[in-house]
């Protein structure tokens, strides 16, 4: 046999070699991801003709509300000489890279579908009775590559800078002077460009996009690059009127507006608007419909004069292994976030001192119409340019109180009745907006002694939005606000909420600065809102009392009580030294010495960790034991949370009854409503489980919940949101405008809608239910998430975000709201050390959560990946706060887990003891796992078991009672099997392929070649020996 033979016969074995490991390889890992890949795509087929909608309603349905949306939550920024509306029939030209490709939303979890049903720009002007420049659109869409997402023709801009960070993508000056300078022939008269900035989940909008190694000098990823500003230069040079949109879900540095240099006479944010939300854009610009959106987000010149700007992006500690992921952020700011921060600075005169006006700040090398220097003039104007709630709309509007009923009583309900009156030419909405100015330091006893209580001057406590106004008529509109809801939440003195006495304004605004009217009244002496004093709230089903101490108290390096407005200046410098790490090494911090060992500890391990704090005004000591992880529960703790034995009796369950046959239909009361929680009928249905049933739900409840035979309970599917339901794969589906858009049209009613038509639409894709919406808050614009989460305010986002959660849940489909919480940022976000004080997590960062489970009635909840100070599992948050106190009773579960992140931050005993369910699937976490993980037997405890049983108990909840107040009957309790398996024909398919392509090899490429000729020349020597 010849070598050339030989090396041939070789090289087919290698092939079939690796044929083999890949067979092994592929199968290994669909048969591990096989449960993800099925409940990812839903339930296959759904028979349309037994809903009252179908995919083509659903889709008529979602573009109707996402234009609305997008008509009511764009917001006019900026309209010098009444430039809009436009003329029917006026000619305008589409300028800008991004105007093509412009952002639809986010990517990541909350994702959707770029499809045949993305509205272009020149469509939807066109439809709104505008002329288009064909031309120029036709060589604009060449020079993006001849479609969305494509490499561009110039510049050389690639398919996946589009929607990446690592660049801003925009054509070069000369690029538009030889190509596109040619084509404006007779549409010289309007510009409209387009100014996109992305955002994506796992990653945050770089601060450092010159790469000079600094924060404070250069550009970031969220102002204007040179090639964007030489585009309005090359506008201003060639056009009468450029007109800017601001695709953008983070707030921008957009100064630019302002300077004479480009000439911009109109600016209009638009966000991200979804796959249809251009319609809308397009009807204001030509003045179908009147701008009535208010932004959510404080826009300032610099945004390095905001203090979370300073840790907000790569801090790890120097005495902690990367590998762990021992990240960190500190909310050194206390409650002073976005407006609070401002308006509260403003107020004490801080913006007017010295110590601002000489303080060093990103822009100070830049003209002042750049945005730079301002801070050298000081003054409030010279640092914000857009207030929160700031918005300008066609014509003029006038507020006024027409009467107010604000007693103050305890436990009261107050009200401000405001008239609009339409005061312009065009008929439109008005957003009526309700802030209060409360008393500071009244009470000696608030707060940290020689200090006070911490309040912002300004915080919004109420807000409504009109019906269509017509020119020259008026609408009256009542606000309402609850006494208990204004109170502050006193971590440091009183260890509970209070009204602290003194005298209230309650302002009728324009913006968070601007007043147009005002009510006051007055508090003769302090609701102190604890058993020994004035009760507890209403709304609470327990009293809040301190739980979150040993956050609060931070790791070691912090400013000591957080930022108080009784002294910005010097709190401000400290801020500042605790800049991010991508400064330098002088940025770096170690983490204390206790709570390094904290979490640390492994195995069975625990030690007493004794921690300052601030009570009744004064510093002083407390010590917790914590265990494997820094967590605060355990199945080796002495005793449980309720002072028993973890095998005390009380914990004694039942598995593997078979006295009854009940099914989860079987937990309604006689109008189909879900039997109350503690109603004993839901221990009979209990009875029934098995406890591998119970180890299964709590470890694979990732992307749906398993099948529970016992119970009659099949498997499910929920998938991520909230960007589109079935996150892209619905036919019908709609990519919705993003939550900050859906956030400023300040319409409560709208979001109800918004979240109806995505209950329909996840129905149609066979999904019982959604990780959606997101609630958590703009602390930064350089959070990475922002596009999916509602605003820098709580009251905003929460009351928005109840009415999405109460749409949905109206349909029957379960949410899971998230992530709960502090997850504000995405660098280094798993297992992410978060430090922030008890009274900014209750009033800004839980808010939106606890209104979205006291008024939207939500029954689920994501957490999150970061830690709650050293611990991921807290259970004073996820237990004591979540459900005693709010009176949440529904699903509480991880986000994401993966195999090798159970030992990492969240190990599955630790989050079966915070009463929190796994997101993971196939069969990740078994028996084992709750025991070798920790070292601990948690199945072998009574705590354990009942733990295990009551996970149960709350997923059947949230799956009967989702719906019932609608009187809807839940999707997830009437649900048949929704794996979708038809994706293993092709798995099949490939594994045949696989095969027969190997044994076809083997038969023409190796035996007949190499093999055969082999055994013929042995035959041969047999032979000659013989």
């Amino acid at each position: 046999m010849s070598e050339e033979m030989m090396r041939a016969g070789k090289s087919r074995l290698s092939v079939i070699a690796v044929i083999i490991c890949l067979l092994v390889i592929v199968n290994s890992v669909l048969y591990r991801m096989q449960g993800d890949i099925s409940m990812y795509l839903g339930g296959g087929s759904v028979d349309e003709s037994a809903l009252e909608y179908d995919s083509a309603a659903c889709f008529e349905e979602g573009t109707s509300v996402a234009t609305a949306i997008q008509e009511e939550g764009s917001v006019l920024l900026q309209n010098e000489n009444n430039v809009l509306p436009l003329a029917d029939g006026a000619k305008v030209s589409v300028l800008g890279a991004m105007s093509y490709n412009y952002v639809e939303g986010g990517t990541g979890s909350a994702g959707g579908a770029d499809d045949v049903n993305t509205v272009m720009l020149n469509d939807a002007l066109s439809a709104a009775g505008l002329e288009v420049n064909e031309d120029l659109w036709s060589w604009l869409e060449e020079a993006c590559g001849g479609s969305r997402g494509a490499d561009a023709a110039y510049d050389g801009i690639t398919a996946s800078d589009w929607t990446g960070y690592n660049r801003i993508n925009e054509f070069s000056s000369k690029t538009y002077e030889d190509h596109a300078k040619s084509l404006i022939g007779g549409y010289n008269e309007y510009a409209i460009v387009t100014f996109a900035r992305s955002g994506a989940e796992g990653a945050s909008p770089s601060m450092d996009y010159d790469e000079d190694g600094s924060t404070m000098t250069g550009e970031t990823y969220l102002e204007l690059s040179q090639d964007e500003r030489d585009l309005l230069t090359f506008c201003k040079e060639n056009f009468e009127h450029t007109i800017v949109l601001i695709n953008s879900s983070a707030a921008m540095e957009l100064g630019f507006v302002e300077s004479d240099a480009y000439g911009v006479e109109a600016c209009l944010w638009i966000g991200h608007p979804g796959e249809a939300g251009l319609n809308g854009v397009a009807n204001i610009i030509a003045g179908e419909t009147n701008p009535s959106g208010r932004l959510v987000d404080t826009y300032a010149y610099d945004m390095s004069t905001t203090p979370s700007y300073y840790n907000t992006d790569n801090n790890r500690y120097t005495n902690m292994d990367d590998t762990e992921m021992y990240g960190y952020y500190q909310y050194e700011e206390g409650i002073y976030v976005g407006y609070r921060y401002y308006e509260t600075a403003d107020k004490e005169g801080y913006f007017d001192s010295e110590a601002f006006k000489s303080a060093v700040y990103k822009n100070d090398d830049r003209d002042a119409s750049e945005g730079g220097a301002r801070d050298e003039e000081g003054g409030y104007d010279n640092v914000v340019q857009y207030p929160f709630g700031y918005g300008l709309s066609y014509g003029s509007f006038s507020q006024s109180i027409e009467s107010a009923d604000v007693p103050l009583e305890l436990h009261g309900t107050n009200t401000v009745n405001v008239t609009v009156t339409n005061d312009g030419d065009y008929a439109g909405k008005q957003t009526v907006e309700i802030y209060m100015e409360a008393p500071y330091n009244t009470d000696e006893n608030c707060g940290i002694k020689g200090r006070g209580l911490e309040k912002s001057a300004k915080v919004l406590v109420g807000f409504a939005k009109t019906g269509i106004i017509e020119p020259g008529q008026s609408e009256t509109v009542a606000v309402n606000f609850n006494t208990d809801d204004l109170a502050s939440y006193d971590y440091c003195g009183y260890g509970c909420y209070v009204l602290e006495k003194g005298d209230y304004q309650f302002h009728v605004s324009s913006d968070a600065h601007t007043v147009i009217d005002t009510t006051e009244a007055s508090l003769a002496e302090s609701y102190i809102y604890n058993d020994e004093n004035d009760g507890k709230r209403d709304s609470d089903e327990t009293t809040a009392v301190n739980e979150l101490d040993d956050v609060s108290a931070g790791d070691g390096n912090m400013l000591d009580g957080y930022l108080s407005r009784s002294d910005f200046a010097s709190g401000m410098d400290t801020i500042k030294l605790h800049e991010s790490n991508l400064n330098g090494d002088a940025a770096c911090e170690e983490l204390g010495e206790q709570q390094k060992k904290a979490v640390e500890l492994r195995s069975e391990g625990s030690m007493e960790y004794t921690y300052e704090y601030y009570k009744n005004g004064v510093k002083t000591t407390d010590t917790k034991t914590l265990y494997v992880h820094a967590g605060t529960q355990s199945f080796y703790m002495d005793e449980t949370p309720d002072g028993l034995d973890l095998n005390d009796e009380t914990y004694q369950v039942t598995f593997d009854s078979d006295e009854t046959n009940l099914t989860l239909a079987d937990m309604v009361d006689e109008e189909g409503k879900a039997l109350p929680y503690d109603d004993e009928k839901w221990d009979t249905l209990l009875d029934q489980l098995s406890l591998e049933e119970c180890i299964n739900l709590h470890g694979n409840s990732g992307w749906g919940t398993p099948e529970m035979k016992s119970v009659g309970k099949v498997s499910d599917s929920v998938v991520d949101g909230p960007g589109e339901a079935g996150n892209g794969n619905i036919a019908g589906g709609t990519w919705w405008p993003s939550a900050v858009v859906i956030a400023s049209t300040w319409n409560v009613e709208l979001a109800n809608e918004q979240g109806t038509a995505y209950g329909h639409q996840s129905i149609l894709g066979g999904y019982v239910g959604a990780y959606a919406p997101a609630m958590n808050t703009h602390r930064s614009p350089f959070g990475g998430r922002n596009f999916e989460y509602y605003s820098e305010d709580g009251l905003i986002a929460g009351k928005i975000g109840a009415q999405v959660v109460s749409g949905i849940q109206s349909d029957g489909v379960m949410v899971y709201i998230k992530h709960f919480v502090l997850n504000d940022g995405d660098t280094n976000r798993n297992g992410v050390l978060t430090w922030a004080n008890e009274q900014s997590i209750r009033e800004i960062y839980g808010k939106p959560y606890e209104i979205s489970v006291k008024e939207g009635g939500a029954l689920g909840i994501m957490a999150c990946l970061n830690r709650i100070g050293m611990s991921w599992g807290h259970y004073g948050l996820f237990n004591n706060i979540l459900r005693d106190e709010w009176g949440f009773e529904g699903y509480l579960i991880t986000d994401g887990v993966g195999p090798g992140f159970t030992d990492l931050y969240n190990p599955p005993s630790l989050c079966l003891a915070s009463n929190v369910a796994m997101l993971t699937r196939d069969d990740r976490v078994d028996e084992d796992t709750y025991t070798v993980v920790e070292g601990t037997g948690a199945m072998d405890t009574l705590y354990g078991q009942y733990m295990l049983r009551e996970n149960a108990h709350r997923l059947f909840y949230q799956m009967v009672a989702t719906g019932n107040d609608a009187g809807a009957a839940s999707a997830a309790a009437n649900a048949v099997s929704s794996d979708n398996n038809t994706w293993k024909i092709g798995w099949i398919v490939l594994d045949i392929a696989l095969v027969l392509g190997m044994i076809l090899i083997y038969i023409f490429g190796v035996h007949k070649q190499f093999t055969k000729q082999i055994l013929q020349k042995r035959k041969e020597k047999e032979q000659v020996g013989k």
